[in-house]
Formats: C-alpha cells, structure tokens, sequence
C-alpha cells in the first residue's frame, strides 16, 4: 500500500495527466471571476502561482478578481476604486489622501497574532503558538465567504530589489484598495510572468490572505472579535482577517519578515539575517559609510534613518555576505515608508515635511485630524483648528483628546525623498560598518557603547529592553524584552536565533576588516534617573532629538578607529573632546561636560541588574551558546570591580583613570 501511494504521487503518466486537470479546472473557475484584460494577465502565472490565488477564491467567495500588475494603468484603478470605496478620502493636494481605522483597530494585535507550526516545530518563547491543523482549521472558518460581494486583488511583490538574489517573491491577496494602494508605494511590483519565473528560480515565495470583512457604516471592520493575524511557518502562508491596520494588513511588511527570518533560520543558517533595522549612510570625509539600526517601533528609529545623507530604508533590512568582496551588505525589503506621524515637524523633520506638504508627492495619511481636506497631527509645528474629523469620529479642540493617534501614520516612497539614496535599488545593495541596538531605556545604559568584539555585538543586540509604545494595542509603556528589537518577528527559538547571528559575525567569508561593529545606544535617559531632576522640574529627557546627527557621526568616526575611545566593562565609549567638536561643526550647539558626565556615566547597579536579569531570562532558553554567558558574566565581574574601587557611578573621567592605573602597556 505504501509504494503504491508513492507511485500516485511521483512523475508518473498518471500523475501528470491529473496535475494538468487541476490546472485547468482551477484556470476555468478563476476565469469566470475575471474580464478579458484580467484573463489575459493570469496566463502569464505558473502553476504554483494560480493554485494559491484559486485556494484563495474558492474559500473567500468574491464576485470578481482584478490581477494588479503593478502598471500605470492597474494603479490608477486601484487609486481610483480606494476613493470611490471611501478607504480613503481625496485631500487637498493631488495624490494625497487619508485612511481612518477603526478607533480599536490602531496597532499591531499581539493577542491574535499566532504561529500556526507543528507540534515538534519550535516557537520563540516569546510568541504565541497554535497546533497547525487547529489553527488552520479556525482560520479558514473565519474566511469563509469573506468577500462576498467583493473584488479580490492579487498582486506580484518582491521583497527586496529585482533581481536580487535575496528577494522574497511574495503572492498578496486582499480585498482592500488601499492595502494594495499601500503596497504600491511601499514594495517593488511585477508582472506575472517574470514573478512566476522567480518563484522557479527561489523554490519558494510567501502567500498572503487579507480581507477586511464586513464593514459598518463608518466604513471600519466590524467583526474585531474575528480579527486575526495568522502565520502558517511550515507552509510560509499568512491569513489576516477582520482588520485594516497596515501592520496586521499589509503583509509583505512585518508578517513576511517572520517568514524570512524562518526562512533564514531553515536555509541560510550564518549567512543571512533579515533585521528589524533602519539602513543609512553619513558622509564622512568624503565617503559615505552606512549603519544599520535596530530600535523597537516608536522608539525613534524612523527619525534616526532621515539624519543621514543616504537613506536607503528606514525599517527592515536584508543582511548578507558577499563572498567574493568579503563585505557585509544590505538591501531594503521595502521601497518605501511606513511611519508614525506624531513629532514629525519643519524644524526637526525638513525632508519629511518637504513630502507630506509637496504638491507633487503621492501621500496617505492614516488616523490623523482632518479640517478643510487638510491633515493635522499632534506635534506638526502649527496652531491645531478648533474642530475636524479623526479616527473615532467628529472631533474639537474643546474635548481635551488628541488630535490624531499616537500610532497614526504616512505612506509614502523613499524617492520623493531629498536623501534617498539610488542604491536602494542596487540588487548588490550597500556594505554596512555597524549594526546599533537601542531602545527605550530610560535608566540604565550610556548613550553609546561599542561593544568590544563579534560575541560582544551579539549580547548587546539581545538584552535590548523597552517601554512599549502605542504600534502595539493595550501597551502599558512598561519595560519588556526585546531582543535585537525584532523578538517580535522573529518565529524560530531565541536559543537559535542567538547561534545564528554569532554563527553570521563567525562565518569565515567575512573578511575580517568588513565586520561591522556594533553599538548599544540609548537616547531615551531621563534627568531623574542620573539625579539631574530639579525640584518642580517636570522629568525629561538628558538630550534632545537633534543631537542624533552627532551621535551617528561619532559611531562613524569609531567604527574607523578616527577618534581615541574609553574602555569600559561593557565596551567602548567616545571622549568628551570629540563629541564637543561635533556638537559645535554638525548642529552649532554648545555641549556641556555635565551633559555629557550624565550620559556616559556608568551607573553599576542598574547595569549589573540589567546582566542578572538577561542572565535568569536566556538560562530559560535552550540551545543558548556558552559564549553568550561567559560575555555577561564577565560584564559583571568586571562592573563589580569598578564599584569596590570607584563607587557605585563611574565617569567617564573616573574610567580612563582606572584604566591607565590598571591595564598593563
């Protein structure tokens, strides 16, 4: 019985016969759901592209299919019917226009999102999983007939520039225009027939179901108790239900990331990373040098990636080696911009500002105020009206709420940008020379520290801890953890992710002056946790948003070996001469040592709690290397050297005396 069913399912005559019947029963059904131009679109699809799309029809039930091939002329359509729709309303500037989300629909929904995997596949201790049958099993419960009465849109997608041999091919099914609007601007676009010829070439691609559901008279998803984000990481298919936010809708972003880094985990083990980073380049001395950084979501990182002069992305990065140069390189999944809108302003934000107020820039703004057909936001720079519309409905300035919500958001694309950079679009993308790991911490880390080695790189990225922020619904702004920033798109176990970045910094195809370095960085310290909090004085931040500038062209100068650092437990932090100059050359600001004492200080308790508290969290891990311990135990060792000598905080004065007292010539 066994060869038998062996013999059904190989190449055999009969085989072949049937797989060629269910091509053309599924083209038959798929073709009665289409006009001509879209008929003429499907042919140019391969088999292993139709048989998703059809899986996708029969189970959602629209009354019509539209194949978007990315051209003038589907885009103008999907435009079009965004509008006539109402996902989104025309505002005063051509090619601008708004989306509103349901008030309870705003951020990521971390409850419902779940891996659906096998019962021996393991999950990140920090997901939530759902045995494969049983999750599928809900989740095509839930899309049953979905779309009735609607028009699914499938669109061809690559994650990554064209031709690049680390894009994801990636398969969008929607029933929302704006979703595919979105899409637009954010990712690369192709036709059927060159998507289907890099599906053959790959081996693999990412499926993608969305649909919004039934929608209430406000035009917002009804049935959010249905709501769920899905991801199948055997199958590397997604099924998102019950919802418009981007960050639960628009799939190739956040949800495919998942898959890649499974992808990665599976097929690429120390030789690709896909990252939760921003990539960015700084001019210095003539040379542009690129940085990729990894901040939680709402912790700045968008903000950071415009301070440079080359701006590749601002979100997610494709990391790989290129083995005959020896370097590490970076594309962009993306081509375009996802970000939050609060604080975005002329002052701190010119070329953002030069996008979402140009007249011949294509715009869409989500859950934001609107009056007279223009958009207003907390933080823009300009006197709010008395009164408007927003997410939850008719708003005024008298009710005491915010304008807009605290997650609200643009779209746009990276080349109506005055910085971005061509090679965004460069298959071989750009060579990094630093990874930097930050987020909200409001108490414990220095502003910049360069981590002493490869293994050192690692544990930074990995004990990251952060306030939540409002791109999650129900964050509370305590503090969680939140390894290399991307512990939430990261599927496989903790355990494994930690021996494939050590295994990547390791790989011998590395040459070893290519190896970027790497940086914790902290711009998020508060004057009341270095004591600098007078009585009365409401609590704040040490620096401000413009210094990011200095801080990233430091980095750049360190990285080179151009400037002398101090050597700490931890790693390396630059001197308050350098940072001085820079200060006064980039943005004519007067540095204050005392500024400068509080930010790079080490304040010892707080650090040796952060390592005890890392220790106890990754001893709960399995298959965690033995190097990752031995780095943080040494930390320790080492902090508690410093305390029995010098007190309990250390400056940076105090540290080079130390270290000309005790390390040997």
């Amino acid at each position: 019985m066994k060869n038998e069913n062996k013999k059904q399912d190989g190449n055999s005559p009969q085989s072949g016969k049937l797989d060629i019947l269910r091509l053309e029963m599924m083209k038959t059904f798929l073709v009665s759901l289409m006009d001509e131009s879209n008929c003429d679109k499907l042919m140019f699809c391969s088999p292993a592209v139709i048989a998703p799309i059809f899986n996708g029809a029969i189970r959602l039930d629209p009354s019509s299919i539209f194949i978007n091939t990315g051209s003038e002329e589907d885009i103008a359509y999907i435009r079009h019917q965004a509008l006539k729709n109402n996902e989104e309303s025309p505002l005063s500037f051509q090619g601008h226009t708004c989306h509103f989300d349901g008030p309870d629909d705003q951020g990521r929904d971390t409850a419902n999102t779940k891996y659906l995997a096998y019962d021996d596949t393991p999950i990140s201790s920090l997901q939530q999983k759902v045995e494969h049958r049983a999750g599928l099993l809900e989740v095509r419960g839930i899309m049953n007939g979905l779309m009735k009465d609607k028009e699914l849109i499938v669109s061809f997608i690559s994650r990554g520039p064209i031709g690049s041999p680390v894009a994801d091919p990636t398969l969008q099914i929607t029933d929302s225009y704006y979703v595919t609007h979105s899409e637009f601007l954010l990712y690369r676009m192709m036709d059927p027939d060159e998507f289907s010829r890099d599906v053959e070439k790959k081996g693999y691609l990412f499926i993608n179901y969305h649909s919004t559901g039934e929608i209430t008279s406000t035009n917002v998803s009804a049935n959010l108790q249905n709501r769920r984000i899905y991801m199948d990481v055997e199958r590397f298919r997604s099924y998102s239900t019950n919802n418009q936010y981007a960050g639960n809708s628009i799939a190739p972003k956040k949800i495919n990331h998942r898959f890649a880094n499974m992808n990665n985990l599976r097929n690429h083990f120390g030789t690709r990373l896909d990252e939760h980073m921003f990539v960015t380049g700084f001019e210095v001395d003539g040379n542009v040098v690129y940085f990729a950084g990894a901040y939680p979501s709402g912790c700045g990182k968008t903000g950071t990636a415009m301070t440079g002069s080359s701006l590749v992305g601002d979100d997610l990065a494709k990391i790989f080696i290129d083995s005959k140069s020896g370097e590490v390189r970076a594309v962009n999944p993306e081509k375009g911009m996802f970000g939050i809108i609060e604080g975005v302003n002329r002052t701190d934000d010119p070329e953002t500002m030069d996008v979402l107020e140009g007249e011949d820039t294509e715009v869409i703004f989500s859950n934001l105020l609107l009056h007279n057909r223009q958009p207003y936001w907390e933080g823009m720079g300009r006197e709010l009206p008395e009164k408007g519309k927003n997410f939850a409905g008719d708003w005024s300035k008298k009710s005491g709420k915010p304008a807009s919500h605290k997650n609200a958001r643009f779209t746009i694309s990276l080349d109506a940008l005055a910085n971005h950079d061509s090679a965004t679009e460069d298959i071989k993308g750009v060579k990094l020379s630093g990874l930097l790991f930050g987020g909200r911490d409001y108490t414990t880390m220095p502003t910049i520290v360069m981590a002493h080695d490869w293994m050192n790189t690692v544990v930074h990225g990995a004990i990251i801890r952060s306030a939540t922020t409002a791109t999650e619904i129900g964050a509370d702004g305590r503090e969680k953890r939140s390894p290399f920033a991307n512990e939430a798109f990261f599927p496989g176990p903790l355990g494994q992710y930690i021996k494939h970045y050590k295994a990547f910094g390791e790989n011998q195809d590395i040459n070893e002056n290519n190896l970027p370095s790497g940086f914790q960085v902290n711009y998020w310290l508060h004057k009341s946790a270095r004591g600098t909090l007078a009585p009365g004085e409401k609590d704040g931040l040490v620096g401000e948003k413009r210094d990011t500038k200095v801080w990233m062209l430091i980095m750049a100068l360190m990285h080179q070996n151009k400037v002398e650092t101090i050597w700490t437990p931890i790693g390396c932090i630059p001197k308050y001469r350098d940072l001085k100059k820079l200060f006064t050359d980039v943005i004519g600001k007067d540095y204050e040592r005392e500024t400068y004492t509080q930010q790079f200080s080490l304040y010892i308790d707080n650090l040796v709690s952060r390592v005890d508290l890392s220790i106890e969290e990754f001893a709960k891990e399995k298959g965690m290397p033995s190097e990752f311990f031995h780095t943080l135990d040494t930390w320790r060792r080492d902090l508690l050297a410093l305390k029995s000598t010098i007190g309990p905080v250390v400056t940076p004065a105090q540290m080079i005396e130390y270290v000309a007292a005790n390390m040997p010539e």
